[in-house]
């Protein structure tokens, strides 16, 4: 008895040329090892601010923040560079020197996944 399946074997589904995956090249960090949080915010720029130092202190600089007021040029350039579009903010994007690695609206996920990634390297991962 022979089972065939076939179902999606003549599909090839063309890449949308509109969804060009975003390029990080600028968001990415010089040295192997460090990390970089981009954070995208649209309302209350001093307390998100704030709240990113604060979780950067907290975690004894296992990350470097770089905030983008969205109504601001810089912030809008950023956003469009992230392929942010309007998913809501604030949204956090973490990256180290090749890749981004996480990325969501919640920061003590950003922050975990960043604690994940150093805990990684420590024990002589490659963090990835």
């Amino acid at each position: 008895m022979a089972l065939i399946i076939a179902a999606g074997c003549n599909q090839v589904k063309e890449p949308d040329p509109a969804a060009v995956p975003p390029d990080y090249a600028p968001f990415l960090t010089e040295q192997t090892g460090e990390l970089r949080v981009v954070v995208l915010v649209k309302e209350k720029v001093e307390e998100e601010t704030r709240a990113v130092n604060d979780m950067a202190a907290a975690m004894a600089g296992r990350f470097t923040p770089v905030i983008y007021d969205v109504n601001s040029e810089e912030g809008k350039k950023a956003g469009e560079e992230l392929g942010t579009g309007n998913g809501g903010y604030p949204v956090y994007y973490l990256f180290d020197d090749q890749r981004l690695l996480a990325q969501g609206h919640d920061l003590p996920q950003i922050a975990q996944a960043a604690m994940d990634y150093k805990d990684r390297l420590s024990i002589g991962g490659t963090g990835g």
